[in-house]
């Protein structure tokens, strides 16, 4: 069965006649258990209408304080209207100024801001030139390396060609020294054979005569 507020107080108040301290503890113990929760909150309860017991209600004031008291009240709500309202139009002076100086500080950096992009535009259109660039002297180079394997390659072929002439020439040198070298054996070969001959026939032509 679940334990009332009112029951609660009841112990309490038993307890606080006995002249027993009604702690959470010997509260709990007399009511005989309960949750530590439902028995804080209605002690809280319990000693807070127990101090507003206790306090002694106070003595109206004569008229003619109360009067007083109502045109001092009024009066210092007055001081503090002004007051409140100079430290608000301060504050609203100060407020301003904090906006003019941020509204400042977003212009600047706006403008900070255009001239990053610009920056940042000018730098895109120099990388986009020099990408240009390198794609012309890529192509230009691939162009050179082209024409220069095919000059080489022709200077390869004429110099293979006049290799392949001046190796013929040399042979053909060659034959001609051997034919000139057969040749001049023959010719020697005759002027042996004739000089025999013209040995042979002057004996003859001796004795004709």
């Amino acid at each position: 069965m679940a334990i009332t507020r009112d029951a609660i107080w009841q112990v309490a108040d038993a307890l606080d006649a006995e002249g027993i301290k009604p702690t959470l503890a010997a509260v709990r113990k007399k009511v005989g258990g309960g949750s530590y929760t439902t028995i804080h909150e209605a002690m809280t309860e319990w000693k807070s209408r127990r101090q507003q017991a206790a306090t002694p209600a106070a003595d109206p004031a004569p008229p003619e304080l109360a009067d007083r008291a109502a045109s001092m009240a009024g009066e210092i709500w007055t001081f503090a209207r002004a007051a409140a309202d100079l430290a608000l139009a301060g504050e609203r002076q100060q407020m301003e100024a904090e906006r003019a100086e941020l509204r400042a500080q977003a212009a600047e950096a706006v403008e900070v801001a255009d001239s990053l992009t610009e920056e940042n535009d000018r730098m895109k259109s120099d990388v986009a030139e020099l990408a240009q660039l390198r794609q012309e002297h890529e192509r230009t180079l691939a162009e050179l390396k082209r024409k220069s394997g095919e000059e080489i390659n022709r200077t390869m072929e004429k110099a293979n060609r006049k290799d392949s002439e001046a190796m013929e020439a040399r042979k053909s040198e060659r034959a001609a020294l051997d034919r000139a070298a057969h040749l001049e054996g023959q010719v020697d070969a005759l002027k042996g054979q004739l000089a025999d001959l013209t040995a042979t026939l002057k004996p003859r032509a001796g004795g004709r005569q």
